[in-house]
């Protein structure tokens, strides 16, 4: 023991005066000309002793020690010792080594994590902070470490690797693997997070043998092996087994999705997302989940990194989007109690934590949607109760559909005719949404995300050049999207109803699809044919506004993830051309505050302003008038083939009934139900709203006065 240290208290663990390779990085309240040298104990205490140069030397005790006051961690896969230490009178001091022996390594274990507050409650820690060497699924960018500095704690069933106070990473112990590796480390194998990045789990450099096999012992005897090894996150769970709001670990793997106590490490529910009986609905921040093991159950998650991961899991979203279709619906109630909504010929059945009804169709007086986002609802009324359900809202529109559709299924065999008839008057709104909607969507965009009251306004060249460079980037994406969309109406649309209607008359023709059916996709195409006018003119737009701006559309913002609900959509399942994504995409990107940099020059200006004026001629007059022209092509058609289809079903079978009426009823709920909502997320214009604005702009526009014979 040098001299100069006089009395300390406890074992010396460290004593910086034998190693001459240490060195001073920074100090504040020490001699300008002295030099410092550093002892640990096991009290657990730290003393510096500052030799004064000039001046008296000083000894600075920090007695008791405690991290993150005093910082001592291995590093460089725990072969050298960094110390940042905070001492009393307002003295700090970093200190680091060169590369330590075995001896001096040996001897630090004395420390025996000490330093952490709480080390005693421990099953292990570590003797300081020690080297994390870790593993990432793939290369990070420069800002993600590849080393990390932290205390290996074992408590409570969870490892922890806590740092300067804070615990950047954990995962639940039954949920990794652990495996020697070297003389004295372990590569632990299981995901996590850290700073946004996943990791596939990580190397610990315990110091010696010895203090490997104690964190071998202790991780041994945590119980029996993982069912899953998968990346987990904390989340919020609400109705699991009928109880009320508790945490718990997510643990995602390709095929299954689990979640655990994050206390005792018990299995709380397990769900593979491979099993045809799953449903799931929400958005990755919230979302429901039900099996037949387990009732519905709501799930939060706060992580955005670890929600992105459950969006890109292949046999989630195919559950998600199976969901749409399947008949049993996880939504939650308005007081956020989850439940299922499943569909019978006697009645719509909602059960959960608490909640069991079965609803009469003939007793629902009322069927109100309510559209928002990232969560809309459905509200109905019975002569006794109200029963309002809250959703993503592909879940709603999917939910609002199934209530009508079993409700219409009530009716008479006898009146499916009259059914066929009503189905094919909101055609003239599907027909009209369908085709033009994408336009005045990107209109209502341009103009800053007005309602149906302004979409008679017209587009103008703003004055601010940030608001200029919004509607650039909107106009020069959507314009894109509208050419893909119109190439969807040529080439998909007429095949599309063609099929839906073969789908009415397969109860009754075995599946086969009539000679006449199969004529009326080429009369459908003709009648279409109008539709090229509009995506003539939308081609000729876009070179134009390409000649004005050149932006690069892949340096365009995106979509944040949040925003994107765990199912595709429901309006994708039931017209491929509602798809209008980009549009919505770029603008709710600028209606969150992201920037473009972008100038319009005045030898632009006179460009933009053509470019504008045809937009707004196009919108205004061209497609009033070619909405009238295609509705007065195409409903001929569709009346001739209402009668065929209703004629075929009238000679159907006793037995074939009851699917026809099932089919026919779920098509007048659907065509019903979809003008009563938006086409898509960042789209707040409802289908029917714009179906009413072009019939009301196609009677204002002005037409030549023929004389009457």
């Amino acid at each position: 023991m040098p001299v100069a240290w006089g009395t300390v208290r406890g074992r010396v663990v460290f004593d910086s005066s034998l190693h001459p390779l240490f060195m001073e990085r920074q100090s504040a309240g020490f001699s300008w000309t002295g030099t410092r040298s550093l002892l640990l104990t096991d009290q657990p205490a730290v003393y510096v002793h500052d030799t004064g140069g000039l001046g008296t030397p000083v000894v600075t005790a920090l007695d008791p020690a405690a991290d993150p006051d005093a910082t001592i961690e291995l590093v460089d896969a725990s072969t050298r010792l960094v110390a940042d230490l905070r001492l009393p009178q307002g003295r700090t001091i970093q200190l680091t080594s060169g590369e330590l022996d075995q001896p001096a390594l040996t001897a630090l274990t004395g420390l025996r994590g000490r330093l952490m507050p709480g080390a005693a409650a421990t099953d292990f820690i570590s003797p300081c902070a020690i080297s994390i060497t870790l593993a990432y699924e793939s290369a990070p960018d420069g800002s993600a470490p590849e080393e990390l500095a932290a205390y290996v704690v074992v408590a409570g069933g969870r490892l922890q690797l806590r740092s300067r106070g804070d615990i950047p990473i954990e995962w639940p112990v039954n949920r990794v693997t652990v495996t020697p590796v070297g003389p004295s480390a372990v590569t632990l194998r299981g995901g996590a997070l850290l700073g946004g990045h996943f990791l596939t789990g990580a190397t610990l450099h315990l110091v010696t043998p010895q203090v490997r096999q104690a964190f071998m012992a202790v991780m041994g005897s945590a119980g029996p092996g993982p069912r899953t090894v998968g990346t987990s996150a904390p989340v919020t769970l609400r109705g699991l087994n009928g109880g009320g709001d508790g945490k718990a670990d997510c643990v995602l793997s390709a095929h299954e999705l689990e979640f655990q106590s994050p206390d005792t490490q018990e299995v709380l529910a397990h769900f593979d997302l491979g099993d045809p009986r799953l449903r799931i609905a929400g958005t990755v921040e919230r979302f429901v989940v039900f099996s037949p093991a387990h009732g519905p159950v709501t799930v939060e998650c706060a992580s955005e990194v670890f929600g992105r991961r459950l969006y890109q899991n292949a046999e989630l979203r195919a559950a998600a989007e199976r969901t749409l279709t399947s008949g049993v619906l996880p939504a939650e109630l308005a007081d956020g109690r989850p439940v299922a909504c499943a569909f019978a010929p006697d009645g719509m059945r909602v059960k959960g934590a608490g909640v069991n009804l079965r609803i009469p169709y003939q007793s629902i007086r009322t069927v109100e949607g309510r559209p928002g986002l990232p969560r809309a609802a459905v509200r109905l009324t019975t002569e006794r109760t109200e029963l309002e359900v809250v959703a993503a809202p592909e879940l709603v529109q999917a939910l609002h559909i199934e209530v009508r559709a079993w409700s219409n299924a009530c009716a008479e065999p006898a009146r499916v005719p009259g059914m066929l008839r009503a189905a094919v008057g909101l055609e003239e709104d599907y027909l009209l949404y369908t085709v033009f909607g994408p336009f005045y969507e990107l209109h209502a965009a341009l103009l800053g995300d007005v309602g149906a009251d302004g979409l008679s306004q017209e587009v103008t060249l703003p004055e601010e050049a940030e608001e200029r460079s919004r509607v650039a980037a909107v106009l020069q994406v959507g314009l894109g999207e509208l050419q893909a969309h119109l190439d969807q109406v040529a080439s998909v649309l007429p095949a599309f109803l063609r099929h839906r209607d073969a789908r009415l008359l397969a109860a009754v023709t075995n599946g086969a699809e009539p000679d006449w059916l199969k004529a009326q996709e080429g009369r459908l195409r003709a009648a279409l044919a109008p539709v090229q006018r509009a995506a003539a003119e939308t081609g000729q737009l876009a070179g134009r506004l390409s000649r004005v701006m050149d932006l690069d559309p892949d340096a365009l913002p995106k979509v944040g993830y949040a925003a994107a609900a765990l199912s595709l959509g429901a309006a994708a399942l039931l017209n491929p051309v509602f798809a209008v994504s980009g549009i919505s995409q770029a603008y709710s990107s600028h209606a969150q505050g992201e920037q473009r940099k972008a100038q319009v020059t005045a030898q632009a200006e006179r460009g933009w302003a053509i470019v504008l004026d045809r937009w707004n001629a196009l919108v205004a007059t061209t497609l009033p008038v070619l909405g009238y022209v295609l509705t007065e092509n195409v409903f001929g058609l569709r009346w001739e083939t209402a009668r065929r289809i209703g004629q075929e079903l009238a000679a159907a079978p006793e037995a074939a009934r009851p699917a026809v009426l099932r089919a026919v009823a779920r098509r007048l709920a659907i065509l019903d139900v979809m003008r009563r909502y938006p086409g898509g997320t960042g789209v707040r214009l409802r289908r029917g709203e714009i179906a009413d604005h072009l019939r009301a702009a196609r009677e204002a526009v002005r037409t030549p006065r023929f004389l009457d014979f």
